[in-house]
């Protein structure tokens, strides 16, 4: 027994040695970790020219809408063009029927060959009593009664003439022609239908003047105004069309909450359709010197808007104001400028610790990466 008391004596003091030397490395480790600086994502404060762009999604349409109408009632025998294809000016669109007026044609057209005879003899009637009358032979009356039927003659056939080019006239309706080229936009009836001198038969946009229509929310209506510049991306095609806003709709939507907006192309697009997607950048306003920041960078809003500097790798808390647009960057009008780092993703419990800035931010782990916003649209 007495030789087991030092070797359990030899045990314990072992299992305290071994144990203080865990809690020194512990104690070791969290000092490393709580003085190693953090890595954190910045970006700079960009000084330099800005401008304020108002993103909205829009299509275009024609400005102008061409009806087509018959000028006179009749029965549709055929229609050249579907909904969505393209006309040419002077290519024939409506064929009514025609077999009322091409009957009326042959009948005046008859009558007139008829009249032309009656002409032709009341001419020769006149002749004689006119050289009877020369020679003696003829009365007055008799002159003027020749000259009387000759001149009947000749109204009755002019007026027959007349008559033969209104039912001419009448032929020609019958058959519509595009009056300008363009896209067929509607065709409300079928081949087959009667139709009045009312009835729409097609609906087309000249393609020379196509425009973009858009809605505004009724918070950056006071920023709109006539003439402001905008780039445009119409679906299909891969470089912006400038334009100028011509219109703003006096009144506002109560269903939408917005206004309509009508913005001219500054040049004349061949070909371009209507009803296409549009993704509008309208131009609200241009600077010439700026500071401007990620949105993402900014915590808060109004008098509470900060940002979290680094200076000397340490991070500070920095009050700021700044223009509050719906854009990936905006303007700060006070409290920073260009050239100061921000944390990308900022967090207010880093506030005056020790960090380790990086502008590389798929160097980061995944948690400590900024999101990325969904504003299609930046300063």
């Amino acid at each position: 027994m007495a030789f087991d008391e030092p070797e359990r004596s030899f045990l314990s003091r072992y299992r305290y040695l071994v144990l203080g030397v865990l809690v020194v490395a512990l104690v070791g480790f969290y000092v490393y970790r709580s003085s190693r600086p953090t890595p954190v994502g910045v970006v700079e404060a960009t000084a330099g020219p800005a401008e304020r762009v108002l993103a909205v999604s829009g299509r275009t349409r024609p400005q102008v809408t061409v009806t087509i109408v018959p000028k006179s009632a009749g029965q549709i025998v055929s229609l050249a063009k579907e909904e969505g294809e393209t006309v040419r000016a002077g290519e024939l669109l409506v064929q009514l029927e025609a077999d009322a007026p091409r009957a009326a044609l042959d009948e005046v057209g008859s009558k007139i060959t008829l009249q032309q005879r009656a002409v032709a003899e009341a001419e020769r009637s006149f002749k004689r009593i006119e050289q009877l009358r020369q020679q003696g032979l003829a009365t007055v009356k008799e002159f003027d009664a020749a000259k009387f039927e000759l001149d009947q003659a000749r109204l009755s056939l002019e007026g027959l003439a007349a008559s033969r080019r209104e039912v001419a006239s009448r032929l020609r309706d019958n058959s519509i022609v595009a009056p300008v080229g363009g896209v067929v936009l509607a065709r409300p009836v079928d081949r087959g239908q009667v139709v009045g001198a009312q009835t729409v038969i097609y609906e087309i946009a000249p393609l020379a003047d196509v425009e973009v229509e858009a809605d505004i929310d009724e918070r950056y209506l006071p920023e709109i105004r006539d003439g402001l510049k905008a780039d445009i991306l119409v679906a299909g095609r891969a470089t912006p069309l400038s334009a100028t806003l011509y219109y703003v709709s006096p009144k506002v939507d109560p269903r939408t909450g917005g206004a309509k907006v009508r913005l001219r192309l500054d040049q004349k697009i061949d070909g371009l359709r209507s009803g296409l997607t549009a993704d509008v950048n309208l131009v609200i306003e241009r600077r010439d010197q700026a500071v401007t920041v990620p949105r993402s960078a900014i915590l808060g809003r109004g008098a509470g808007a900060r940002v979290l500097t680094v200076k000397d790798d340490v991070v500070v808390e920095q009050t700021i104001r700044f223009l509050e647009w719906p854009s990936d960057r905006v303007i700060v009008l006070e409290g920073l400028t260009g050239g100061q780092l921000l944390l990308a993703s900022p967090r207010a419990d880093l506030v005056g610790e020790n960090v380790l800035p990086t502008r590389d931010l798929t160097a980061l782990p995944a948690g400590e990466r900024p999101r990325g916003s969904d504003a299609r649209k930046a300063l």
